[in-house]
This record gives structure tokens, sequence and C-alpha cells, in this order.
């Protein structure tokens, strides 16, 4: 994928600092490279990060393959550097007003679709933006009274009250209408922030949603595992109408009870199968009863920070190399 530069920085820090620094981030072992000229290059589903020594400083660059991808890379970069007690210097100009990946909409459906979820339907002129790139967007909830995010001369988010102040969960796009609007299943539990939210909601109410955003999962493995509780369905779903026609594999999604089984479009050579929580469903072990070959192959698990991290240790104890499973907490 052939990314444009589109933003340069520099730090006030010599390049084998930074470059140590980044080299430590867990991100690094998987997507990240050296360049011949000894530069440091960080993948990310957005685009590329690349630093480079420039005297006694340290020259950064954002490539992407267009304007929303370097937004999300310039903020994350920005915030990262800052946790840390690092400042970066932005070279070009902008003009202040809304972040090239915001987009605003208006609900134009709310509907119980199970007892565990309830969709959100919006559209908007700027919605269908969020259809490439990506599977997933950020559904942006501020505190009460804020307006919505917009960006300052440098090219960085601003947050009315902080970005701390904000709720930015990540959600899936789970259907597509055919005037471009999008809807998204939010799965319903007592004391969850969406769920009250989405409780509130009202036809007509404007929402802001940030991104796209995506993962690089195989096209065509070969064979493919898919194993994801209530808060990763919508995303499986997605996963599963994507796949060629031809892809073999299982996919085990565990929901609150049988009213909450969904009908997903799935190649016939891929197996789902449902667990229920009322009955005992255990992801862990239909993980660690899987029988995949011994190549051709990727594992995609997405439950809570516990159970992910068990996963893990179940993929590497199998022999699964790290460019054979992504194994993502999406809650804790």
């Amino acid at each position: 994928m052939t990314h444009k530069i589109l933003s340069h920085g520099a730090i006030a820090l010599p390049f084998v600092v930074v470059r140590d620094w980044a080299k430590t981030s867990p991100h690094y072992e998987d997507h990240g490279r050296v360049e011949p000229d000894g530069s440091l290059v960080l993948t990310f589903g957005a685009g590329e990060v690349g630093m480079t020594p420039d005297g006694a400083e340290t020259r950064l660059w954002i490539g992407a393959q267009d304007a929303a991808g370097a937004q999300v890379l310039r903020d994350f970069i920005n915030q990262t550097a800052a946790e840390a007690g690092v400042a970066i210097r932005w070279r070009e100009r902008f003009t202040p007003g809304r972040p090239v990946n915001l987009s605003l909409g208006r609900v134009t459906a709310i509907r119980r679709i199970s007892p565990a979820f309830r969709r959100v339907e919006v559209e908007g002129p700027d919605i269908a933006r969020l259809l490439g790139g990506g599977l997933h967007f950020r559904l942006l909830i501020g505190p009460k009274g804020a307006g919505w995010p917009t960006i300052d001369t440098a090219g960085l988010t601003q947050w009315d009250g902080g970005i701390g102040a904000w709720h930015r969960p990540v959600y899936t796009i789970r259907t597509i209408s055919e005037t471009g609007g999008i809807g998204f299943d939010i799965f319903l539990h007592e004391g969850g922030r969406v769920s009250q939210w989405s409780e509130a909601l009202h036809i007509g109410d404007e929402v802001a949603l940030m991104g796209p955003s995506g993962g690089d999962i195989p096209a065509d493995p070969g064979w493919i595992g898919l194993f994801g509780d209530e808060t990763a369905l919508p995303a499986l779903a997605r996963i599963l109408a994507a796949l060629p026609a031809g892809a073999r594999g299982q996919a085990d999604i565990l929901v609150p009870e049988a009213a909450d089984i969904q009908p997903l479009p799935h190649p016939a050579g891929v197996r789902l199968n449902w667990l229920l929580r009322s009955d005992g469903g255990d992801l862990l072990a239909a993980l660690a009863d899987m029988t995949p070959p011994e190549a051709g192959r990727f594992v995609f698990f997405a439950a809570g920070k516990t159970e992910t991290t068990a996963a893990r240790r179940i993929l590497e104890g199998r022999g699964f190399g790290k460019k054979e499973f992504w194994a993502m907490a999406y809650w804790q």
C-alpha cells in the first residue's frame, strides 16, 4: 500500500533516545522495522510513522492514504509523546475547524434486535466516508453541554473539557443502507455508559463518529478461527460476511441466551457455533478444542482482558506465531 507523506514534525531529543523509546512499545515487535538508512518505521492501520536523525533532534513524518488517516496518526503520536513528557513541533499549519476524520450524522432508527442488543442507525452527508478504510469507528460521547471536537492550527484535535472527559468507545459498522447510512449494535449491560446513552437517544439526535479504523486480518488465510463474546459479535459478523466463498474454519460466538443468536451469512466451509452464557458456554474451551491445520491458518480472538490474556497463552502454547493470530481485549 502506498502512503503519501502528509505531516512532518520534530522532537528535541537525539534520534537514538527516541528510537530506543519507540522500540519498547508492544506495537514495535509486530509492526516496526528499521530501514537500511537506520530510520525507524511503525506501521498502523491508518498509515505509517517514521523517525530519522536530524542533527541533535529527531525528525518525524506521517504517511497515510488520505488526510483522515494522517489526522488519526498525528493525534495518536502527539498524545503518546505528551504522556511521556515529550513535545512535538509540527511543521504544517491548519485552518481551525472540524477534524477531517469526524463525521456528523442524525439518528434515523433505534430498535431492540434481541434481549442483549440495540441497533442504532445513522445517516448524514459525510457518513459514507466511514465505509472505506476499516470496519470500525469511535462513537463520541462528551460531557454535558460540550461542543464537538475541533482542530487547532497545528492540526491537533482539541476536546471541549479535555480528552479525558470524553467516552470514545470503538464500534463496528454492522449494516450499510442503500443511501449510505450505517447501523451499529450496542451490547446492553447494566451500568454501561453507551447502554445508558442509547436509552436517552431519540430519532433526529445528532451524533459524532470518528474513523474509520480497522485491522489487516488476512483476506484469505486458508483456515480461519474466529472466537468472540457479545462485544465482538458485530466485528465477527462483518468478518464472516467478507470471507471468500471457499474459506474454511470455524467461528464460535458467546452470547447471553438463545434469543440473542442472529442469522450471520458465512461461507459453507466455516462452521458457525453459538455458545450461550445461560448454558455455561466457555469461549476458551472452544479455542482449546479447535483443530486447525499446521500452516495456512489465522485465529482472531476478542473478549474481555482476562480471557484475551488466557487466549494468547493457549495459542502460543499450541505453536501459533505472532503473525498467525490476533487476541484483542474489547473490554476489562
